[in-house]
């Protein structure tokens, strides 16, 4: 029986295509874990690109201008839940939208901390090392943008490290 409706050609998706798939793959497979790698219990995750971006020098690496991922999440931090010490390439913006965390800074060679409530937002300059904790009582819902090297791969801008304070 011949379906003239049945196109017989292989599917040959082109390189825009195939990004796509590849980055929506790769956001939903980094929402999920994210979400169980620190229990937080909600991630909300998008993402977009721009062309040329000016990271400078962060932490004495010359990044210098290249593509950029543009990252905007919300996570729910239940109490006790970290977000262990890490940094950003690019500057970062932060929101607490409900609830209350404490971050640890380390700044020019000191330990430092601040607790941050609902309503708060502050910006981590590029390079910044910090970890954020919800020490309350309840939960905590944080959003941040943030901004990272497209040649790091879409894993979220965050690059973890050993704890500087002891």
């Amino acid at each position: 029986m011949n379906n003239p409706n049945i196109n017989k050609r292989p599917l040959v998706l082109g390189p825009s295509s195939k990004w796509k798939i590849t980055f929506g793959i790769a956001a939903g497979i980094l929402t999920l874990l994210a979400g169980s790698a620190f229990a937080f219990s909600t991630t909300r995750f998008v993402a977009g690109t721009v062309d040329v971006y000016d990271f400078g020098t962060v932490g004495g690496e010359i990044i210098g201008t290249q593509p950029a991922f543009v990252v905007i999440s919300s996570f729910t931090m239940k109490p006790g839940d970290t977000v262990p010490w890490h940094y950003h390439k690019g500057i970062t913006y932060v929101i607490v939208q409900t609830g209350a965390v404490t971050e640890e800074e380390f700044i020019d060679g000191q330990c430092s901390s601040r607790l941050d409530t609902a309503g708060s937002s502050f910006v981590e300059p590029a390079g910044q090392v910090h970890s954020v904790t919800n020490n309350g009582p309840g939960v905590a819902v944080i959003w941040f943008a943030t901004v990272f090297p497209q040649s790091d791969g879409i894993h979220g801008g965050t690059y973890f490290v050993n704890s500087p304070c002891n």
